[in-house]
C-alpha cells in the first residue's frame, strides 16, 4: 500500500527508469551474508491501542485512490498537544489509523460521500506509529526516524505477519523536519 501510494505519482518515463536501473544491477550471491540489523528493523516495540476509538483524537481523513481505500487517523493526547502547540511530537506519541476498503459502484469505482470521501466498506486493517524510549537506538541511522517504530495490525489486533519496518522507515525518512510524518499539518489543526 505504502508503495502504491508512492508509484501512482511516477510518470510512464520514471517507472521505465526505475526498472531499468533495478534490472541492471547485480543481485545478491548465493554467499551474501545478511545483515545483522535485519532483526531489528523486522521486530517492533508497538502494541494495539485498545483504547484508541475513546483516548485519540480523530483528526484526519485521505481517500486513497490507487488502492480504493479511505483511511481514518487517530492521534494520542501526546501528539495532539504538542503539535497543536507547534513543538516536535515528543515520546510517547502515537498515530494510529484505520484502513477500509472502499464501497464500489456498479463501474467499480469508489462511491464517494458528500463530504468528498469515499464510503468505507470493509474494515481490512490498521496501521500505527509510536515512538518510545530508545525505540531507535539498533536502527541503523539510514533509516532511523528518532524513536518512532511502525506496525500494522490484523482486525484480531495482531501484528501482522511478515511485515518488516524498514519500508515504513525509508518512507518517513526524509520527514525529520515535521517529526517523521506526513500528516502533521492535520494534526495541528485537530479539534480547531
Amino acid at each position: 500500500a505504502t508503495m502504491a501510494a508512492i508509484a501512482t505519482q511516477l510518470s510512464a518515463e520514471d517507472i521505465v527508469n526505475v526498472a531499468a536501473y533495478f534490472a541492471a544491477q547485480p543481485g545478491a550471491s548465493q554467499s551474501a551474508q545478511k545483515s545483522p540489523l535485519l532483526p531489528n528493523v523486522a521486530k517492533t516495540h508497538v502494541a494495539f491501542p485498545d483504547d484508541y476509538e475513546t483516548s485519540f483524537v480523530k483528526y484526519h481523513t485521505i481517500n486513497f485512490p490507487a488502492t480504493r481505500q479511505v483511511r481514518y487517523y487517530y492521534a494520542n493526547k501526546a501528539a495532539v498537544d504538542a503539535a497543536r502547540a507547534g513543538k516536535p511530537l515528543p515520546v510517547g506519541s502515537y498515530l494510529f489509523a484505520e484502513v477500509y476498503a472502499a464501497k464500489l459502484d456498479a463501474g467499480k469505482q469508489p462511491v464517494t460521500g458528500k463530504d468528498g470521501f469515499f464510503e468505507p466498506e470493509k474494515l481490512l486493517l490498521f496501521t500505527a506509529m509510536q515512538s518510545g524510549p530508545g525505540w531507535g537506538n539498533d536502527i541503523p541511522d539510514m533509516l532511523r526516524n528518532g524513536d518512532w517504530n511502525y506496525a500494522i495490525f490484523t482486525l484480531e489486533k495482531q501484528h501482522r505477519p511478515g511485515v518488516n519496518q524498514a519500508e515504513c522507515f525509508a518512507c518517513h525518512k526524509p520527514l525529520d523536519n515535521v517529526s517523521y510524518v506526513f500528516t502533521l499539518k492535520q494534526l495541528q489543526a485537530a479539534g480547531k
